[in-house]
């Protein structure tokens, strides 16, 4: 490895763990970046990964529960089931690919092995729906129902092995698309920031044209081509969203990982707790690392976690910043004195719980309304109802809603 790439990852793992890494980026040589990285000219690429995969997911996962249903032959409550849970493991996932990026793989290299990750599980789920020995005999789930012959031992096994692993490559991919292309832009220079505001009003555009094009061109292959054919089309859309990932790869502006995020949020709390006897200071400047805030009252535009100003809010977790010893900073270990940069941070995470907490019952009720809609066609598929063609379409009105009404303007 070249020695000032080394140098380079060192001395960033130095500065973020004493909490005063200057925001610094990298190019995929792990070089420092130079004025030719990032910018609109990378993030379209990230843009074009974006609205591919959304496209490929969103048709998997809209007409997925009439493929469980009616070739797989798992009755219709299993069937709901499966897909309620295929959707929550996705969202799960973004933790471990939050953390997995911010950790160890950075936000370039997660995307890249779980969009492989990803495509695999549309390639085998492709293969599955056009091999007739992969799947149980051919039945009408409708009107035959109760002599159809529910999948199980290998054929299942596959089923579900292609399923979670589109699961996990969405998941770990979802956290980090939007925030890398974010990095490709200075939060600190004023014409960057700008450019950014766009950036995040296009992206969430590609989002929604993305998902839009999932409910009714793919669907419509899938009804009329077959599922096999839907599940490899899926399949192309995520290889070329891969494509245009790797085609940017020269150009990016890549955040090395920092280690472990977990680590300093438990020593805040290890700290705290090991002097949960002790009182706080009246005076805030008499905390560990609260020189960094005194130079301005004004909350700081740089992305240097160090700027975070001390609040009063969980006063508890302050009392990981008082030093015991009046001695150097040496005396005390990071699990038992932490700096109140540190502090804000879990702070601010505990804020944004209730948040999270939030939206649990909506998502709840919203990841069941695709499940009821294609369901739905069981009931119009009887024989004194006409037949509803494309049932897994009916939701593409949410994403053209919010894409024509609710667009932020660019």
């Amino acid at each position: 490895m070249d020695p000032s790439v080394e140098k380079t990852r060192m001395k960033f793992k130095q500065d973020s763990l004493s909490g005063a890494v200057e925001e610094m980026s990298v190019d995929w040589r792990g070089r420092i970046c130079s004025s030719k990285h990032g910018g609109m000219a990378a993030a379209v690429f990230v843009l074009g990964l974006q609205a591919f995969e959304m496209m490929g997911i969103a048709a998997v996962g809209n007409n997925l529960i009439t493929y469980v249903f009616n070739d797989m032959h798992f009755p219709l409550s299993k069937s709901a089931n499966i897909v309620t849970n295929f959707v929550g493991t996705v969202f799960l996932l973004s933790l471990l690919g939050g953390f997995l990026s911010d950790s160890y793989l950075g936000s370039f290299w997660t995307m890249l092995i779980f969009g492989f990750v990803e495509l695999s599980g549309f390639i085998l789920l492709s293969i599955q729906a056009h091999l007739p020995q992969l799947r149980p005999p051919s039945c009408d789930m409708v009107t035959d129902g109760a002599d159809c012959t529910e999948t199980k031992g290998y054929k299942a096994m596959i089923f579900f092995l292609a399923l979670y692993l589109v699961a996990l490559g969405s998941g770990c991919l979802k956290p980090n698309i939007i925030s890398h292309g974010a990095d490709q832009f200075k939060k600190e220079d004023p014409k960057q920031s700008k450019k950014l505001s766009t950036y995040f009003n296009v992206a969430y555009f590609a989002f929604c044209m993305g998902e839009l094009i999932a409910l009714t061109v793919l669907v419509w292959v899938q009804t009329h081509s077959g599922m096999d054919v839907g599940f490899g089309v899926s399949a192309a859309a995520m290889a070329v969203g891969l494509i245009c990932l790797i085609s940017g790869s020269f150009s990016y502006r890549n955040k090395p990982p920092k280690g472990s995020i977990f680590t300093p949020f438990a020593q805040v709390f290890v700290a705290a707790i090991t002097k949960r006897k002790q009182i706080c200071p009246s005076n805030a400047q008499m905390l560990h690392g609260c020189h960094y805030n005194v130079s301005s009252h004004v909350p700081a535009t740089s992305a240097d976690v160090s700027n975070l100003l001390h609040t009063e809010k969980f006063r508890f977790l302050d009392k990981a910043c008082i030093r015991v010893q009046d001695e150097s900073e040496a005396s005390e270990s990071t699990w038992r004195l932490c700096t109140v940069a540190q502090v804000e941070q879990v702070k601010i995470l505990i804020s944004v719980i209730p948040i999270f907490s939030c939206t649990i019952i909506f998502n709840t009720i919203f990841s069941t309304a695709s499940d009821f809609l294609c369901s739905a066609r069981k009931c119009y598929e009887q024989p004194d109802h006409k037949k509803l063609q494309n049932p897994s379409s009916l939701p593409s009105s949410h994403p053209l809603h919010h894409a024509y009404f609710c667009r932020p303007s660019l």
